[in-house]
């Protein structure tokens, strides 16, 4: 470890193949990594502003924090941000008053309803604004007015850009952004990243630690976290419990390099725990 934390103030953490061992996006089905309860608590303890952050995007985020809560991990609802919800702060602050189409579940369309956007359906006017989320199912009414949407020109999102999810037990398709690579076929146009590790993220998670970007740290166990951590100015911690081995780390550039680099979050515990401990005394 080569980075100074004392300045921390806020954390965001990963939960897949982070605080949570799990084949399925969000932490479903999966198990504590052993101190990552402990580590939340230390942190809210000692102060300190904590956001669990995921790239998950079929259900709402309250109904992931309520699955977490069950398992052990000390989360409120409102700490807890999902690529869908960040697509929704965004679409607010920089679409208003936009129709938006989702294609996907209730993890985007119940966010975008909550802060007052406006939704619309197949057959409707075209969209302004499209966001494509994970879902179990897509229909070819809603593939179809999305490509019509965004050939004609209305902003485009999706809630991840990589192809694979990786939670700590192998890899999975990243269905949302396979779907989004459909319409960019069709359309010839590339979407905006709404989740990991894009600036559109960045922005919502500052705002909601309320913390300058220097006072921020991202803690993963995917380079996609660094990056973030890096879009916020923050320090990036990188655990090499899921998606990242040393090898993978030899021929990055500096830049890209995370600032720490530790066993697992129960390691990351215990090199935070005499300094939490100062900081809220």
């Amino acid at each position: 470890m080569n980075a100074d934390l004392s300045d921390i103030r806020g954390w965001v953490f990963d939960v897949d193949g982070c605080l949570i061992r799990t084949a399925a996006a969000g932490g479903h089905g999966g198990q504590l990594f052993p101190g990552a309860r402990e580590i939340l608590n230390q942190l809210h303890d000692a102060g300190h502003k904590v956001i669990v952050c995921t790239n998950a995007s079929e259900r709402p985020p309250e109904v992931y924090a309520e699955h977490l809560r069950e398992i052990g991990l000390p989360v409120r609802d409102d700490a807890f941000v999902t690529a869908g919800s960040a697509a929704a702060d965004h679409v607010l602050a920089h679409h208003p008053g936009a129709r938006v189409l989702v294609v996907g579940a209730e993890g985007v369309s119940a966010p975008m309803r909550e802060r007052g956007l406006e939704l619309v359906e197949p057959g409707s006017p075209l969209a302004d604004v499209v966001v494509v989320g994970a879902a179990a199912s897509y229909d070819a009414a809603t593939l179809n007015a999305a490509a019509l949407a965004v050939a004609d020109g209305a902003a485009f999102y999706t809630t991840a850009g990589t192809p694979w999810f990786h939670g700590g037990r192998g890899r999975s398709l990243a269905v949302s952004a396979s779907i989004a690579a459909s319409v960019s076929f069709a359309t010839g146009r590339e979407p905006i990243v709404a989740g990991k590790p894009s600036a559109v993220l960045a922005e919502s998670l500052l705002r909601r630690l309320d913390v300058p970007g220097s006072a921020a740290a991202v803690v993963g166990d995917a380079l996609a976290e660094i990056q973030l951590a890096h879009h916020m100015g923050g320090t990036g911690i990188l655990l090499l419990s899921g998606a990242t081995s040393l090898s993978d780390l030899d021929t990055l550039p500096q830049p890209e390099r995370p600032d720490i680099v530790v066993d697992d979050v129960a390691v990351l515990h215990r090199r935070l725990a005499p300094q939490s401990t100062r900081q809220g005394a």
